[in-house]
C-alpha cells in the first residue's frame, strides 16, 4: 500500500439519485390519482354495487397515497442534501500525517473516531469523523467509489494504528 489513499465521488451519481427520487415522487402522485379516478369512476358506473363502499376505499387510497408521497418527498429531501455533498472529486483522502474528510483536515492526533452510519429514507451511509474537540464532518459513502471495510483497512494502516472505522452500526 503507498502511502496515500484517495477516495472519490462517483461522477454524475448524485443528479442520477436526485433524478430517480423525483421520478418516484411524481408516480406515486400520478398513482394515487389513478386509484381515485378508478374507484370514482366504478361508483359513478356502478353505484349500486359501490355506493356505500365507495366513500371509504376513496378515502383509504387517498390516505395511504398521501402517505405514500409524504415518504417520497422525505426521501428526495435527504437524497438532495446528500448528491449536495458529494461533488465531483477527493472525498476522503488518508495518508501518514492524517485525513482529509469532505474538505476538513484532522492529522491523527485530533481524530476522535470515525464511524460509519447507515442510511435511511433515502439518505446515504455516511462517515463521519469526530475531533477531540467534538467537531465533526461527513461524507455520504454511497456516492464514492470505496466500501467501508475497506476504507477501515486504508485507515488502520495509514494512521499507524491510532484510528480505525467504526463499522459496528452496519451490522
Amino acid at each position: 500500500m503507498s502511502d496515500e489513499y484517495g477516495v472519490y465521488y462517483t461522477r454524475g451519481l448524485g443528479e442520477r439519485q436526485v433524478s430517480r427520487a423525483r421520478n418516484l415522487i411524481w408516480w406515486r402522485v400520478g398513482s394515487l390519482l389513478f386509484s381515485v379516478a378508478l374507484v370514482g369512476a366504478a361508483w359513478y358506473f356502478w353505484p349500486d354495487q359501490f355506493g356505500e363502499w365507495a366513500p371509504w376505499v376513496i378515502g383509504a387510497a387517498v390516505v395511504s397515497g398521501l402517505v405514500s408521497v409524504t415518504l417520497s418527498i422525505v426521501q428526495f429531501i435527504r437524497v438532495d442534501r446528500d448528491a449536495k455533498l458529494a461533488k465531483t472529486g477527493l472525498a476522503i483522502g488518508l495518508n501518514r500525517d492524517g485525513m482529509l474528510i469532505g474538505q476538513r483536515w484532522l492529522v491523527w492526533p485530533e481524530v476522535g473516531s470515525v464511524v460509519v452510519r447507515p442510511g435511511s429514507l433515502g439518505s446515504s451511509a455516511s462517515l463521519v469523523a469526530t475531533a477531540r474537540d467534538r467537531s465533526s464532518a461527513r461524507v455520504p459513502l454511497d456516492y464514492t467509489d470505496t466500501m467501508p471495510a475497506t476504507l477501515d483497512s486504508a485507515v488502520r494502516v495509514l494512521s499507524s494504528g491510532r484510528a480505525w472505522v467504526d463499522l459496528s452500526r452496519l451490522d
